[in-house]
């Protein structure tokens, strides 16, 4: 199984719908690549050179980093990584196909495109130095779901490899795999499968899951050596004692959904997601009702109980399939909750539009579930140029403001003879983008604000523009001394504190909202 997979690897490197995908992605993704913006870490690794993903159990990520670089420092080699990350998810969207026994037709390739184009992926990509190692990651995990087509000893130990090496690359990716599995379950609960059949089935995709996993979670804690990433890994890496556990994952659903309604019910995409889930839902549920007809003709009344416990297993299910997208992170005591945790996203959400592909029948429904694929499609298109362009926005922003703080500070530090610097509040984004992010949350979450008290980047930037500083933690003591003012421009003041600490505080600009419908004088 192993020969085959890689020899239809290799069939679809060189076949037309690679180079569709690969195209479909260049074309969303173009505005963010052009943007060049330095995304949080990518700024450290270019300045210094480090790559220390083993402080964070991506043992995989850093052999890749030296293969790529044939060493341990690291280099700007953009957009090259970028583009090896794009041509892998083309890849991964493929197997995912594979996976789902399905032809690589137009309209199937189509709908795979949120794997390469998903919102939450975008801030996986927007890494210049990581994106090729998610990337990777996202590729294993579907990999590892090709592989148990034909369920067997042997496939399923490489099936657990697979995971293994996964979660190895970047841990978020092990939702893809429980995207596909929970959604083979969905199909055989839903088909004319007897239950122990199908109990079968999942035990075949569960175990190599726990397997490679488990092995993964064991050998861990190797990997957490002191760096400048100890105390951030050893937060989010917890798992909570057993009796906490279900509270835990009462909690981490509950912020789950909070996040997924925070960033979809104030707009028209968040509805078409909505509509589409539940065009999903309703094709699994027509399927269950014609094949419970079918099992009362021939087994008569009675055949009413066994449905019916299919019914509710495939409620359960389909609440699993909902909440892949943030995967095992669910069972942490304290997740990290940004947008590229969510890499199964965009797994499920092709996976929803491949189950509409596939279960269009008459010329109406096809027309109707052809439209919500478009939309669904185009959407995501339209907002990865957005994003990309937010980013320019913001890169243009924070060059105008940082160039005018550098001189400032220069000044300052040549008055007071000292480069301590505090940071207090938050740049802000950029005016261009203050609609845009009112209307959809999580582009405000994907674009980042370096100039912010909560992050050091700020200060790392800083340094690229002349000004010799360094890091001051403005502690509630500090905070309440007076203070000299010595500038205040657009934006931001400078002041003299306690101990000649320089205190930056930032006053994100205003944004006028005009009235389009006041009357002209």
């Amino acid at each position: 199984m192993i020969t085959t997979l890689w020899q239809n690897i290799q069939q679809r490197i060189t076949s037309r719908s690679f180079v569709t995908l690969v195209f479909v992605y260049l074309l969303g993704l173009s505005s963010m690549i052009r943007a060049n913006r330095f995304y949080l870490d990518d700024l450290g690794r270019t300045l210094y050179g480090y790559a220390d993903w083993l402080p964070s159990a991506r043992p995989l990520a850093e052999a890749l980093s030296w293969l790529f670089y044939l060493g341990p420092k690291t280099l700007d080699a953009s957009p090259l990584t970028q583009l090896l990350a794009i041509a892998i998810l083309a890849l991964t969207s493929l197997l995912l196909l594979e996976a789902l026994r399905l032809r690589p037709t137009l309209w199937a390739l189509l709908c795979t495109v949120p794997i390469g184009l998903s919102p939450y992926g975008l801030e996986n990509l927007s890494y210049k130095f990581d994106a090729p190692g998610m990337a990777f990651g996202l590729l294993c995990a579907v990999a590892a779901a090709c592989m148990l087509r034909r369920p067997s000893r042997r496939n399923m130990l490489y099936a657990a490899l697979l995971l293994f090496a996964s979660t190895s690359f970047y841990q978020p990716a092990m939702g893809a795999y429980l995207a596909i599995c929970t959604y083979v379950a969905l199909k055989d609960l839903a088909s004319r499968k007897r239950l122990g059949t199908v109990l079968r089935r999942i035990s075949t995709l569960v175990l190599p899951f726990v397997t490679g996993v488990g092995v993964y979670v064991l050998q861990a804690p190797l990997w957490f050596v002191p760096s400048q990433y100890t105390e951030y890994v050893e937060k989010h890496a917890d798992m909570p004692e057993l009796v906490q556990l279900p509270g835990v994952l009462q909690s981490n659903v509950a912020t789950y959904m909070r996040y997924m309604l925070n960033d979809w019910t104030s707009n028209s995409m968040g509805r078409l997601f909505a509509l589409v889930a539940l065009l999903f839902c309703l094709t699994l549920l027509a399927r269950w009702a014609r094949n419970t007809r079918s099992a009362v003709v021939q087994h008569g009344v009675g055949a009413l109980l066994t449905q019916g416990v299919r019914l509710l297993a495939l409620g359960l299910v389909l609440v699993c399939f909902l909440l892949t997208p943030f995967g095992f992170q669910l069972l942490l005591e304290n997740p990290v909750w940004t947008p590229r945790t969510f890499y199964g996203f965009g797994v499920m959400l092709a996976i929803i539009l491949l189950q509409l592909h596939t279960f269009s029948k008459g010329n109406v429904q096809k027309v109707g579930l052809r439209i919500a694929q478009c939309l669904v499609i185009w959407q995501v298109l339209v907002f990865a140029q957005v994003y990309g362009n937010l980013q320019d926005n913001q890169n243009d922003w924070e060059l105008t403001r940082m160039t005018l703080l550098a001189a400032d500070l220069n000044a300052y530090i040549a008055q007071t003879g000292s480069c301590r610097v505090a940071f207090v509040g938050s740049l802000g984004s950029s005016p261009l983008n203050f609609q845009t992010t009112t209307r959809y949350p999580l582009l405000g979450r994907l674009v980042t604000v370096p100039l912010t008290s909560a992050w050091r980047w700020g200060y790392e930037e800083l340094k690229t523009f002349g000004v010799t500083l360094e890091a001051q933690a403005l502690s509630p003591a500090l905070a309440t001394q007076p203070r000299k003012l010595f500038t205040k421009k657009p934006g931001y003041s400078i002041e003299e504190g306690p101990n000649s600490i320089g205190i930056i505080t930032f006053q994100p600009m205003p944004v006028a909202r005009p009235n389009l419908l006041a009357k002209k004088p």
